[in-house]
């Protein structure tokens, strides 16, 4: 499984926040090994008018909520 979102921040609309949701570690490492991956993020910083930032979140499903 795996989600991708762009949203736009409320407080400052140049910024875009990407949230996307993987199976596991795995296949995220599989899909930064793509090119057009990597190619992907190099055209974003390259677009973007300040530094880029990836932050990568370990989640766990809370159950009974």
């Amino acid at each position: 499984m795996h989600l991708h979102t762009v949203h736009v921040d409320c407080e400052n609309p140049l910024r875009l926040v990407f949230i996307e949701q993987w199976a596991d570690r795995a296949a995220l490492t599989a899909h930064f090994a793509v090119p057009a991956s990597r190619d992907f993020v190099r055209a974003l910083r390259r677009l973007a008018a300040g530094a880029t930032d990836i932050q990568i979140y370990d989640a766990e499903r809370l159950e009974g909520l």
